[in-house]
């Protein structure tokens, strides 16, 4: 390689880090994923089906549990991951199941991810059989319920969080896992 070609990449590379949009860009990359994952615990007896929601601190709703991927993680990784930060629970890829369900939410509300060229980040659904009812929260929560379909439905804000626990508790009612 030449000594111009050596300067040239030299300065190209001098110039991505000090051109700071370009180094949020890079850094975001790295670090957030441009999906989310939306997580139901669930828990289930011969008598009774119970989901958990969460109130969050910052928007005040009801939602299940819900985050962006990380890193390289793949969307497994990632609701599971989310799934233990939220809520304490050690999880396992046994009890994870993947639904049907998909959504979109516009770009706008991840202020993170202004950059990218794309206009909405695709949410994957999963559901998650828990063996109890204990929940540590983390700090993106005030308040969780465990509750009967038909009560959770009515709490829940988001319609992408219905239209998954719909389609989780009818797979529930007809033991398709």
């Amino acid at each position: 390689m030449t000594k111009d070609k050596q300067k040239s990449i030299l300065e190209s590379i001098r110039w991505c880090w000090t051109d700071s949009s370009i180094l949020k860009r890079l850094v975001i990359k790295i670090m957030r994923q441009n999906y989310n994952v939306l997580v139901i615990p669930f828990f289930k007896t011969n008598d009774e089906i119970k989901f958990c929601i969460f109130k969050r601190s910052d928007l005040k709703i009801w939602q299940f549990v819900a985050g962006g991927g990380e890193g390289q993680e793949s969307i497994f990784d990632s609701a599971l991951r989310e799934l233990e930060e939220e809520t304490g629970i050690k999880s396992n890829y046994k009890s994870l199941f993947k639904l049907e369900s998909m959504a979109s939410v516009i770009i706008a509300h991840f202020p993170e991810l202004a950059n990218l060229p794309q206009y909405v980040i695709p949410v994957y659904s999963f559901s998650y059989c828990v063996e109890n009812l204990k929940i540590n929260l983390s700090k993106e929560h005030v308040k969780y319920m465990w509750l009967s379909y038909e009560e959770a439905s009515e709490l829940l804000h988001f319609n992408l969080d219905k239209t998954a626990l719909w389609e989780l508790n009818q797979r529930i009612k007809k033991d398709d896992f």
